[in-house]
């Protein structure tokens, strides 16, 4: 009885060991990966050209405002002109 325990014992334990013996390679496996994407990634934005700038917006046109001060001006340098003129 109690052999036949220690023979199970030992089957399972030498399973568990090949099975964690597989997930450690697997593991080494998926960090050189890890390292070969991370060095590509590199190497790619390395290749690529410095990114450009945004272009400036275009100034935003004159507001209602700034037409109301230049005709004002306008009119004035106009009556001004006509009043010394004549």
């Amino acid at each position: 009885m109690y052999r036949d325990d220690d023979e199970a014992r030992a089957e399972r334990a030498k399973l568990l060991i090949d099975e964690i013996a597989g997930l450690e390679r697997e593991k080494l496996s998926h960090a050189a990966a890890a390292r070969r994407l991370d060095d590509a990634k590199r190497e790619l934005a390395a290749l690529q050209p410095a990114p450009i700038a945004p272009a400036e917006s275009a100034p935003k046109p004159p507001g209602i405002v700034t037409h109301v001060v230049v005709f004002c001006v306008a009119a004035c340098a106009t009556f001004a002109g006509y009043t010394l003129l004549s």
